[in-house]
């Protein structure tokens, strides 16, 4: 029977990057803004090899600025094809790239580290600009090109006193997590992003114009959802796109490849030098919109034969709409169509841009009376390559028929024999299909020349990912049928080479309001009549809700640390303080008490929320902003209720990872002489401990004074791990004590492992220089070095810690 078991595979979306070469050349920028930061960061200008002159400028300054851990190194696959594409094809001038080093800083981690790098950048700024003092043609403003964390630090830019006005104009950022960072476990970063959305929404850049690219669901590091700029940038100054959406690109990239696939870094340079005279902010976005947004292209249509003569011409009538009309013949032709004003006429080709002097189309009111008509042209991925890599392209033609009856496609001449052309007629059809639907028995639907459109308007949601399964595929056709997926007119993806019993993983990005349409699919087909099937892809919903709220697993993981190791301590006070219970027995009873009372109290929320209008009320904005997950959407809450089951079960892991630890730690202490009666706790120790910790503050990150701490608690978990191999009370309930104290502070980890890292990054390269702690993060650490100097000095055991 396994022998004759069919699988349905899932194809997986592939990268298909061809790979980027360049000649780099790093020239430093020796006389460095003149301030503290100059001694950590460092300037340079790229040549492309035998290309640049070292000393050459051409006008236009461009820099980069790299993401977390990020190389300045990484703008060479940029600047390179821009360079080639300025002397290969003459276009505009040629663009001076900088870029800077930012000795790799860990920017995502540490706010006070974006805002050092963001003040540097103002800086260079105006160090480059006064590199073209005595240019004949002076820039006054820069192009920004940032990349992941890059891309925030160049927004950061514009919060600080020392930026220059109007200095920046034209912004391009690359898989930048624009609404959240990937972790927000850092209080600066989160204050920071507070400001910045504050900053952006009240004022206003007239001369600015700010693209955010994203590479789709194969970027696993910044989850392409938190890209979107609508909420601060009017669609007048920016947009949103992906790479899957680019034409002459379509596919997703990965967070670094962003910066080398081919097929992007071309389209992006050739656009930012068409963009290198283009004053007004109107005329940039038009550029940007032709080349990174929709596809549509008028131009790709040229050296057309535009007059006319029917009598010249064998007149037929495409009868089957399902069949392709096939230009293998050599006589002059014209293919009708008629076609009603009230639906929509599409026309997808194959046929070369060489051969447009072929063909053309012409709108007839009568057989005797046609006129030419230039159709609107959206580019699409060829359905016969096997690879995007250098393939040709297919075309979409729009055509409008609301004054005539007819619709002529002539042929002039003769053109390849696989050339052909496809009708498409129809309108879409609407499935009312919720998410929970599709949960409980999936959709499916048929799809044929007639039917090719179908839209889901209450599929909004980008968390959840679909299973897209062609059940079964009657017919053959020139091509294999190809899948257009649509959200908002916006976000596109293709899937081509669609086949029977295989199904592809759908996700999309945007999030969406009522207003808009929904999810939408678009298949082109010839011939074919293929049966749909849309499951929930349980598999791809799971990894999604982990990347976009991951985080939230450690905030839960704290509080029911903190809530077992409550239960504990009024247990032991319950109970006469004769046994201190031991970790699991204690998540056990609070799976019975306190998990389930907070469970139930977050399902009473959501269904309170989920019942709320969704209308401007303070209290729906209220709720909306700032409750659960910023959402009124039950899933969503659902969502809560699973992290906070899964931090339970994280709670299970840690204390089997923590006993595996202490006991690994534990035996070489065994031959060491040690007392095992703890020194008698006095609050004198304490005082002295806090006058301590006050005093490392002054020079050190409250990070690194709580590893030491912590440390000094894992050493004496483990002395008293070897203490309880006996069988007195007191030794069994001092390690169960340590231990659940130990896993509260494994808890805070997260919260301080980051900065800790920076600060021995930092001295690495020899940078010292601390500044002072925010009041914000004091408060936040005080209490905490506060509680471990009392379990150090005071709160050894259970029996002296209830007695203080």
């Amino acid at each position: 029977m396994l022998g004759t078991r069919r699988l349905d595979p899932q194809r997986h979306e592939q990268q298909q990057c061809a790979m980027s070469y360049a000649y780099p050349t790093f020239t430093e920028i020796t006389n460095n803004p003149n301030s503290t930061l100059s001694a950590k960061y460092k300037l340079y200008l790229y040549r492309e090899g035998y290309l640049d002159g070292p000393d050459q400028l051409y006008g236009v300054p461009a820099l980069f600025i790299p993401g977390q851990a990020g190389s300045h190194k990484q703008i060479r696959s940029l600047a390179s094809t821009t360079t080639h594409l300025y002397h290969d094809e003459k276009l505009g001038r040629n663009i001076d790239y900088f870029t800077v080093d930012l000795n790799e800083e860990l920017s995502a981690l540490s706010g006070q580290t974006l805002l050092d790098q963001a003040e540097y950048m103002n800086q260079a700024v105006a160090r480059i600009l006064s590199l073209y003092e005595h240019h004949p043609s002076r820039p006054t403003s820069v192009i920004i090109i940032g990349h992941s964390m890059g891309g925030l630090v160049a927004r950061t830019m514009f919060m600080l006193p020392s930026y220059v006005h109007n200095s920046i104009t034209n912004m391009i950022t690359l898989a930048t997590p624009h609404l959240a960072a990937p972790l927000l476990l850092d209080a600066t970063i989160c204050k920071t992003y507070k400001k910045l959305t504050q900053f952006w929404t009240d004022n206003k850049f007239d001369n600015l114009t700010l693209i955010s690219i994203a590479g789709g669901s194969l970027d696993s590091i910044v989850h392409s959802d938190g890209v979107n700029t609508a909420s601060f940038i009017p669609a007048t100054h920016g947009f949103t796109t992906y790479t899957t959406s680019i034409p002459g690109v379509w596919t997703g990239a990965d967070h670094m490849a962003i910066l080398w696939c081919n097929q992007f870094i071309r389209i992006l340079a050739k656009t930012l030098l068409e963009t290198v005279h283009v004053a007004s902010v109107e005329e940039r976005m038009q550029i940007y919109k032709r080349n990174l947004l929709d596809g549509r292209d008028d131009s790709v249509i040229s050296h057309q034969i535009t007059d006319v003569n029917v009598d010249e011409l064998e007149i037929k009538t495409w009868e089957n709409a399902s069949s392709p009309l096939l230009f293998d013949k050599q006589q002059k032709t014209m293919t009708l169509i008629k076609s009603p004003a009230s639906v929509k006429l599409q026309l997808l080709t194959n046929i070369d841009r060489n051969d447009d002097n072929c063909w053309s189309i012409v709108q007839c009111y009568d057989v005797n009376s046609c006129k030419y008509t230039m159709p609107q042209v959206t580019v699409l991925p060829s359905a016969f390559a096997d690879s995007l890599i250098d393939s040709t392209t297919f075309r979409l033609l729009d055509i409008d028929t609301a004054n005539s009856s007819c619709i002529g496609i002539i042929q002039h001449c003769q053109m390849p024999a696989d050339t052909f052309m496809q009708m498409y007629q129809d309108t879409p059809t609407v499935h009312e299909n919720s998410v929970w639907s599709i949960i409980q028995s999936g959709v499916s639907f048929t799809v044929d020349s007639h039917r090719t459109t179908h839209v889901f308007p209450l599929i909004r949601n980008s968390l959840f990912a679909f299973d897209v399964k062609v059940a079964s595929l009657i017919g053959h056709g020139l091509y294999k049928p190809m899948m257009k997926q649509m959200i908002n007119n916006v976000e596109i993806k293709y899937y081509r080479h669609l086949e029977a019993n295989q199904s592809d993983r759908t996700t999309f990005h945007q999030e969406m309001d009522k207003a808009h349409q929904g999810l939408s699919f678009q298949f082109f087909t010839d011939r074919q009549v293929m049966n749909i099937e849309i499951k929930l892809d349980w598999y791809g919903t799971l990894g999604r809700c982990v990347l976009r709220y991951g985080a939230i697993l450690a905030n839960f993981f704290w509080v029911s640390s903190l809530i077992i190791l409550m239960t504990q301590a009024n247990t032991y006070a319950l109970n006469g303080k004769r046994e201190f219970v031991a970790y699991p027995v204690a998540l056990v009873q609070c799976i019975k008490g306190p998990f389930l009372q907070l469970i139930a109290l977050l399902m009473a929320a959501v269904v309170i929320i989920s019942c709320l209008p969704c209308d401007s009320s303070m209290l729906s904005l209220f709720v909306t902003k700032y409750m659960l997950l910023g959402s009124n959407d039950w899933l969503f809450g659902g969502l809560l209720i699973l992290a906070f089951a899964l931090s339970v079960g994280l709670n299970a892991i840690i204390w089997l990872l923590i006993s595996l630890l202490t006991l690994i730690l534990s035996t070489p202490m065994r031959f060491m002489h040690s007392s095992n009666v703890s020194p008698p706790a006095t609050f004198t120790k304490f005082f002295v401990h806090l006058s301590i910790v006050a005093g490392l503050l002054s020079f050190l990150p409250s990070a690194v004074v709580f590893t030491l701490y912590f440390s000094v608690w894992l050493f004496m978990t483990c002395t008293a791990r070897n203490a309880a191999r006996s069988d007195l009370p007191l030794f069994q309930n001092t390690y169960k004590y340590r231990q659940s104290w130990l896993i509260f502070l494994v808890s805070l980890l997260p919260y301080y492992i980051p900065h800790l890292i920076i600060y021995i990054k930092n001295l690495l390269i020899g940078w010292t220089y601390q500044l002072p702690e925010s009041p914000l993060v004091l408060a936040q650490d005080i209490p905490v070095l506060m509680t471990l100097v009392f379990l150090i000095t005071v709160g050894r055991n259970p029996d002296v810690a209830s007695s203080k």
